[in-house]
């Protein structure tokens, strides 16, 4: 198991327009699992509560930060300028993302869609993976898995 590491930031929101909710990452925690400027895969812990996959990111200028998407700060009923406790460890999945059931299904069965998802850039495949498990039910995780999938084949994606 990779070691846990534990920090509290804030609850920000960067200034453009549709502006994202982040968490600052102090640089010499970041400094642990970041090599350079290039975004590093993480699993993310906040206030004890709310659990995710995601990644410490450089911010434009300096310094390091967490993207908290709408689905999390609903989760954990977080809110612009709150203080949060956060614990970030190294995340070793395959993907960057845990693979859903349906999808791994699929992929074994169908080798033209395995290649394909293979193929596709990391983010892209993480992307897939996302739309698939933010399903509730199973089989909406299916229709959505073979949507995806017959994506792939018509060059869609």
């Amino acid at each position: 198991m990779e070691q846990i590491i534990h920090f509290e930031s804030r609850i920000e929101r960067f200034d453009r327009k549709g502006g994202e909710y982040f968490m600052v990452v102090p640089d010499e925690l970041a400094a642990i699992f970041v090599t350079g400027r290039k975004p590093e895969r993480i699993r993310c812990r906040i206030n004890d509560q709310v659990d995710f996959q995601c990644a410490i990111r450089p911010r434009a200028g300096a310094g390091f930060y967490i993207n908290v998407a709408t689905a999390i700060r609903q989760a954990g009923r977080l809110v612009l300028g709150q203080t949060v406790k956060v614990a970030v460890q190294k995340d070793d999945s395959v993907y960057g993302r845990d693979m859903p059931e349906e999808l791994t299904e699929l992929l074994s069965q169908d080798d033209e869609g395995n290649r394909l998802f293979h193929e596709i850039l990391p983010s892209k495949q993480r992307g897939i993976i996302h739309y698939i498990a933010s399903a509730k039910s199973v089989q909406v995780r299916v229709d959505r898995a073979v949507m995806m999938v017959n994506r792939l084949k018509n060059g869609q994606i």
